[in-house]
């Protein structure tokens, strides 16, 4: 991920007096679309990358089936929505932010993808609302690289991306703090990095192992997670833990300034649902291609867990646009899956 934003720039400078319209809410969500499809995810394709990938989290380690329940302990403010409701059926999907080939030693954020079936009620989905699944999406990195979608636009712009990184080295930072080795897709700690609407409350969400895990230092090979994870579920059955961190106020816990970290001193996670992954063999025939042709996008959710904040809002338009080239062009699907695999 590092690379996208610090090699490959160029620097422009505006004319000195010339008029510059002041930026609408709706440019940087553009430009945003505009630099991962149009600048990204197309260009490959023109390229000749054949099947298209997806924009982003293109490298696939695995995809697995497995049922989420509501946990027992799950505070009452909190069983709203989702949390009111289940078990749900869930396929899942884990990735880097890669293309396939490059080698997990590079330490590329990781991602990590659920898709529940069996959702009661529309969701804020662009397409297909209707469909009875939901997408819960995480990564490893509780923080991201830049506060807000007009920063991202300008980190992700040709033009102005040194310039931002010039006088916001945070970003930098943050993006070589999140190039961290995980050893196993298992004992990696997930979040939603940005928050959600609970009810009437907001939170942010953390997901890892029910029980420690132990990890041996990754070997040579070059996709290791994907072995990793491919002999663990073989062995036997894995679980996870879903928590939520409540908001407290927007000096210690903001909405939309996505580089600062909500501290669990300040606000302690508390379990809102478990995962439970049965032993399975994920190399059996048509699964990893099911999980190519899922489409994940943090709006497919009902409004009352809802994703907040501006980079959140550029996902809206970005994630569904995307999936719709992918698709089209290998033909895939364009519709939710109404059952799972």
């Amino acid at each position: 991920m590092l690379s996208r934003f610090t090699s490959g720039a160029t620097t422009a400078t505006a004319a000195a007096g010339a008029t510059v319209p002041p930026h609408s809410q709706i440019e940087p969500i553009e430009d945003i679309r505009a630099s991962f499809i149009d600048k990204f995810q197309k260009k490959r394709i023109e390229d000749g990358e054949r099947p298209a990938e997806r924009a982003v989290f293109r490298k696939q380690h695995g995809v697995a089936k497995g049922k989420l329940v509501v946990a027992d302990t799950c505070p009452k403010l909190f069983r709203i929505g989702l949390w009111a409701a289940g078990p749900y059926d869930v396929w899942m999907r884990w990735s880097s932010d890669a293309p396939p080939d490059v080698p997990d030693q590079r330490n590329n954020t990781l991602g990590f993808a659920l898709k529940l079936f069996g959702v009661n009620g529309p969701t804020l989905a662009t397409d297909n609302p209707l469909a009875a699944t939901a997408d819960l999406i995480f990564q490893n990195s509780d923080i991201f690289f830049v506060d807000n979608a007009q920063e991202m636009a300008a980190i992700s712009s040709d033009v102005e991306s040194q310039p931002f990184t010039a006088i916001h080295k945070r970003s930098l930072l943050i993006l070589k703090e999140m190039a961290k080795e995980e050893k196993s897709l298992v004992a990696a700690r997930y979040f939603s990095t940005l928050p959600y609407a609970l009810g009437e409350t907001i939170v942010k969400y953390r997901l890892r192992a029910d029980k420690p895990i132990e990890a041996d230092t990754p070997g040579p090979s070059p996709n290791y997670l994907a072995e990793d994870l491919k002999k663990r579920l073989k062995a036997g059955a894995i679980s996870f833990l879903i928590e939520a961190q409540q908001f407290v106020d927007d000096s210690v816990t903001p909405i939309d300034r996505a580089t600062e970290r909500w501290e669990e001193a300040t606000s302690p996670f508390v379990a809102v649902a478990r995962l439970d992954i049965p032993a399975q063999d994920i190399d059996q025939a048509g699964q990893a291609a099911y999980g190519e042709g899922l489409a994940f996008s943090p709006w497919r959710s009902l409004y009352e867990n809802r994703p907040l904040g501006s980079i959140a809002d550029a996902r809206r338009i970005s994630y569904p646009a995307s999936a719709a080239v992918r698709r089209s062009l290998n033909g895939q699907s364009m519709q939710e899956p109404d059952q799972p695999r």
